[in-house]
C-alpha cells in the first residue's frame, strides 16, 4: 500500500509499505480522509519533537472497514467509521478517572513513532472507532478530532449563555470553538487574530466582532466593544506568551481564561492580574474518550458547519507540496484534507 512517510526534517515521500494486519480486536480501515493538523507541519520541520522519523503522520482520519479482527463485535465490513487517535489502556489511574487523554501508557496515531492515517490503510482497535452519522461525509468526519480538541475546552468553560466571550486565534481550532460556543447563545463573541483572511472567515461563522491584533490595541478595542465590561470567558488557542497574557488581562473581575494552545514551557505572566482580580486559568488538553463520542453525535446534528472548514482536498502525492505551502503561506488555508483514494490529476 502507499503511505506518506516522514523520513527526516523537511522530507516527506510517498512510499510502498506493507499492509497492516489488524489484531483480533481491531479493524483495517481503507482511509477516505485525513486532515493535516497544525501540529503536523511543526513536526515536519523537526522543531516540535512530536514526530520521530521514519513514520507516517495523520491523526484526523476516517475510512471504511475492509477487514475485521476475530474478536470485533460491534462493526461489520463496509461500515463507515471515524477513528479516535488516542489509544488508551483503560486501566491506569487516569483512565479510571475518565482522563483517557492522559493515559499513562497511551499511544497516539500519527504522533511520535506511531503510524497514522496519511496512508491508504490503517489498523485501529475497535474501542477507538465510531460510526459516521448517515448525513456526514468522510471529509466532514475527518474534522471530528479538531472539534473534539475544542469541545473539551468548551465544556470546561461552563454555560456561556449571555456571556461575553473572547477567542484568541482564528485557525482551525479557533473556528471549531466558535461554532460550539455559538450553540450556547452567548451575548457577544469577539475573535482576535493577526490574519485578516482568517478573521473574515470567523465573521462568516458568526463572530460578532473581530480584532486584528497586529494593527489594533486589543485591550482598548475590547473595552470599547464591551462598554468597559471586558470579557467573561476567554479562550487562548495560539500558545504564545503575548496571547496568554491577553487572555488574562482582557477578563472582567473573576473571569475565566481557558488555555488550549500548545504553550511554550516557560513564559512570563503577571500573577497580580490573576490573584488580585480573582481570575481563573483553566488548562485544556485534547479530549476524553467520552467527549470524542459526544462530538461524533454533535457532528450528525448538522449544527456544525464542517464543510466551510475545508480549504481543499488533495491526494497523497500532492501532500509534500501542501506541507511546504502551509509553512510558506501561514493563514492561507484553514484545513487541508488528504484523500488517499484521490488521483493526483483528478
Amino acid at each position: 500500500m502507499k503511505a506518506l512517510r516522514f523520513l527526516e526534517a523537511y522530507h516527506l515521500e510517498v512510499q510502498e509499505v506493507p499492509m497492516p494486519v489488524p489484531a483480533e480486536d481491531a479493524c483495517l480501515l481503507k482511509v477516505k480522509a485525513c486532515g493535516i493538523c497544525g501540529s503536523d507541519p511543526a513536526g515536519y520541520t523537526g522543531t516540535s519533537g512530536r514526530r520521530i522519523p521514519p513514520m507516517t503522520m495523520g491523526h484526523e482520519f476516517c475510512g471504511e472497514i475492509v477487514e475485521i479482527g476475530s474478536k470485533v463485535k460491534n462493526f461489520r465490513l463496509g461500515d463507515r467509521v471515524i477513528a479516535q487517535p488516542i489509544n488508551f489502556c483503560g486501566y491506569c489511574e487516569n483512565c479510571r478517572r475518565g482522563l483517557t487523554m492522559l493515559c499513562e501508557d497511551k499511544s497516539f496515531f500519527g504522533v511520535l513513532t506511531t503510524d497514522g492515517g496519511m496512508a491508504e490503510y490503517v489498523s485501529v482497535p475497535e474501542k477507538l472507532l465510531y460510526r459516521i452519522p448517515e448525513n456526514t461525509t468522510f471529509y466532514r468526519g475527518a474534522l471530528t478530532e479538531p472539534y473534539a480538541v475544542t469541545y473539551g475546552a468548551y465544556k470546561k468553560a461552563g454555560d456561556l449563555k449571555d456571556k461575553i466571550v473572547l477567542i484568541i486565534g482564528a485557525g482551525t481550532i479557533g473556528d471549531c470553538l466558535l461554532q460550539l460556543i455559538l450553540t450556547d447563545r452567548p451575548k457577544m463573541v469577539i475573535v482576535a487574530d493577526v490574519s485578516e483572511q482568517r478573521l473574515k472567515l470567523a465573521e462568516e461563522f458568526g463572530a460578532d466582532y473581530t480584532i486584528n491584533t497586529a494593527e489594533t490595541d486589543a485591550l482598548e478595542k475590547i473595552r470599547e466593544l464591551t462598554d468597559g465590561h471586558m470579557i467573561d470567558i476567554s479562550f487562548e488557542a495560539v500558545g504564545v506568551e503575548e496571547t496568554a497574557n491577553l487572555s488574562v488581562k482582557a477578563l472582567y473581575i473573576a473571569g475565566t481564561a481557558v488555555w488550549l494552545g500548545m504553550h511554550q514551557k516557560e513564559m512570563t505572566l503577571n500573577m497580580q492580574d490573576v490573584v488580585c482580580s480573582a481570575r481563573n486559568i483553566l488548562g485544556s488538553f485534547n479530549y476524553t474518550h467520552a467527549e470524542f463520542g459526544e462530538v461524533v453525535e454533535l457532528l450528525g446534528t448538522g449544527k456544525l458547519d464542517a464543510d466551510k472548514m475545508i480549504s481543499k482536498v488533495i491526494s497523497l502525492e500532492e501532500a509534500p507540496d501542501a506541507f511546504e505551502e502551509l509553512l510558506s503561506t501561514p493563514g492561507k488555508y484553514l484545513k487541508i484534507i488528504i484523500d488517499p483514494t484521490k488521483n493526483k490529476d483528478a
